[in-house]
């Protein structure tokens, strides 16, 4: 099965070893145009299935989502999902994320990086893609 985000993130290296916290304090009544979280995300990682891979996240405006996993080959694979904030969380959604479907995380923009940390708190990076 394909891995989700959250196994991506427990198999890359941590990041920075500081508290992750949202950027605004009830994003539950924020807009996400004003989160800073829209736009495509990348990073690297390594895909039970697929090996070594670089992944590109699309969060759009409306809450659609879009994962798409760039293989070593050059090959991409596509994925489909949905995007939430609730609470404190970023709730990705999709068959990307097997085997429950969903991945929830701790979530932060600090200096232009996408900062995402698992229940465990490991962290992964994602750069936005120019």
């Amino acid at each position: 099965m394909r891995l989700g985000l959250l196994v991506l993130v427990s198999l890359l290296i941590a990041g920075c070893n500081e508290q992750s916290t949202p950027m605004v304090s009830d994003p539950v009544d924020t807009p996400k145009a004003e989160t800073g979280l829209h736009g495509v995300w990348t990073t690297r990682g390594v895909d039970e299935t697929f090996g070594e891979v670089d992944v590109e996240m699309m969060l759009e405006e409306d809450g659609g989502l879009s994962m798409v996993l760039v293989l070593s080959s050059g090959a991409r694979r596509s994925f489909p999902g949905s995007w939430a904030l609730e609470g404190d969380e970023l709730v990705l959604s999709g068959a990307y994320f097997s085997p429950d479907g969903e991945s929830r995380v701790r979530w932060q923009v600090k200096d232009g990086v996408l900062v995402l940390e698992d229940a465990s708190g490991r962290q992964q990076e994602w750069q936005r893609k120019k």
